[in-house]
């Protein structure tokens, strides 16, 4: 029987056995292949083109992101180049500044000769404004447009967005007061937000004046009912002269508060649109004799005043005070505490802090008419107003606007009363006569007191000028010894 084992494979060698056979059954037909067909060689890119790429794609970045840049800057510069806002600020002079959205000037422009005066060799442009206000009132102090007392400067501010132009008329204001005050110069500042108008535009070429100028003398004309001749005469008066003649007529200002409606303010004759909050910037007027201070009614009896005081003060019971809220308005509204008139001031004290805002003030009689009544100091709770003309033994009343409680509320007029007395002047001259004896020295008195004979002799007794007798010489001791 044959053996078999020796013709077991393993699975190496039956592996190897089939690829041979495989092999042998595949026809090798290479050398009958026709090779004249052109063949596709498939070939990547080179370094060189992939650098190329890159460096292109890069430049178009670079080139985009140029252009952006360049957009970019040219908005800003034409935003910064386009007005955003004109300021009027007129004196006598009349300057118009053109800023930018970012405050800086872009023009200042004279408007008249005057203001050709001030802006001769002072170059504004790409100033900030605060510098540039600044600038302005130096010049008109130097020049004597503004001089220490009774001046009067009108600011205007122009542009289409409210709030900017309420802060920009609110930041100028501060301006012209800080440099009022580092000149020591006293001044009354109107402040005012005017919308561009072509009526308004016509007035101002017609007659010559600045832009903010005819608006406020337009409202000044439609609220108190003038004609065109007085327009033609305001129109050629400076801002004193203007203010003097409002508070001479007592004449009405219309204003706008930011964020409320559109009120009226009633200016007594020496009041003003808007005020120096500072004493340096108030208003400084004569005392005159007929001023009386305020003291107890003359049915009471009136206290005895300091040697170094001529009039007596009022005390805080013997003045009445009232208030009335601005209609149209609602919320918390500052209350009086009691008011002291004194000298030809009158203050007043409010209940809790207050705070201001534009604050005028108008006095008036129990027969309506007006007083030249002014606000020459305010305070966190007081405020202190300078009023002449006014008589003794009569009832006033006083209509304060601006003013509200600092804790929150709104802004309204208040109302308040007070009298003056009918014997001022007599309480004046008895007190200053016992101020006078009470500062006599007691060795004076003495012998008027032995002698008893008057202190004051008689106005039809002639002053006897003959040398002293012997007797007369003697002491009274003596007289009497010899008499006997």
């Amino acid at each position: 029987m044959t053996d078999h084992s020796d013709l077991q494979w393993n699975n190496d060698e039956i592996a190897k056995h089939l690829k041979s056979a495989v092999d042998t059954l595949t026809p090798d037909i290479l050398d009958k292949i026709d090779l004249t067909t052109p063949q596709e060689i498939h070939i990547g890119p080179s370094k060189v083109t992939r650098i190329y790429r890159r460096m292109r794609t890069a430049v178009t970045v670079a080139a985009a992101c140029l252009c952006v840049a360049v957009l970019g800057t040219g908005v800003a510069i034409y935003q910064n180049g386009r007005v955003d806002s004109v300021i009027g600020i007129d004196v006598n002079p009349s300057i118009e500044l053109s800023v930018n959205r970012n405050d800086k000037v872009l023009k200042a422009e004279p408007l008249n000769s005057d203001a050709e005066e001030i802006l001769d060799n002072m170059d504004l442009e790409h100033v900030d404004v605060d510098i540039a206000v600044n600038a302005l009132i130096g010049s008109m102090v130097r020049h004597g447009y503004l001089s220490d007392l009774d001046n009067a400067i009108l600011v205007t501010v122009a542009n289409d967005d409210r709030q900017k132009a309420s802060e920009l008329r609110q930041n100028v204001v501060v301006d012209i007061e800080a440099s009022l005050e580092e000149h020591k110069v006293q001044a009354v500042v109107y402040d005012q937000q005017a919308p561009v108008t072509g009526e308004v535009r016509e007035l101002a070429q017609k007659y010559g004046i600045s832009y903010g100028k005819a608006y406020f003398l337009q409202e000044l004309i439609d609220e108190n009912d003038l004609g065109e001749e007085d327009m033609e005469a305001f129109a050629g008066m400076t801002m004193e002269q203007i203010a003097k003649e409002i508070t001479d007529r007592a004449y009405t200002v219309r204003r706008e508060d930011d964020g409320e409606s559109a009120g009226e303010d009633t200016l007594g004759p020496s009041s003003s649109g808007r005020e120096s909050s500072t004493a340096s910037r108030a208003e400084t007027t004569e005392e005159s004799t007929q001023e009386s201070s305020s003291e107890l009614p003359s049915s009471e009896t009136a206290p005895t005043p300091p040697p170094t005081e001529p009039h007596t003060t009022a005390p805080a019971t013997s003045t009445e005070a009232g208030e009335e809220p601005q209609e149209g308005q609602s919320g918390k509204k500052a209350k009086i505490d009691y008011v002291d008139f004194e000298d030809g001031k009158l203050n007043v004290v409010f209940k809790g802090k207050v705070k201001w805002k534009n604050p005028t003030v108008s006095v008036k009689d129990e027969n309506g008419g007006g007083y030249s009544a002014m606000i020459t100091d305010t305070s966190s709770d007081s405020c202190e107003i300078s009023i002449k003309g006014l008589e003794g033994g009569a009832d006033y009343e006083f209509i304060l606007a601006g003013v509200a409680p600092r804790d929150g509320g709104s802004y309204a007029s208040i109302k308040g009363y007070f009298d003056t007395p009918d014997i001022a002047d007599e309480v004046t001259e008895g007190d200053e006569e016992e101020t006078k004896e009470s500062q006599k020295p007691e060795e004076t008195a003495a012998p008027a007191e032995i002698s008893g004979i008057p202190e004051t002799l008689p106005a039809t007794e002639p002053e006897n000028t003959s040398p002293p007798t012997g007797e007369q010489t003697r002491p009274p001791a003596q007289s009497e010894a010899a008499a006997g």
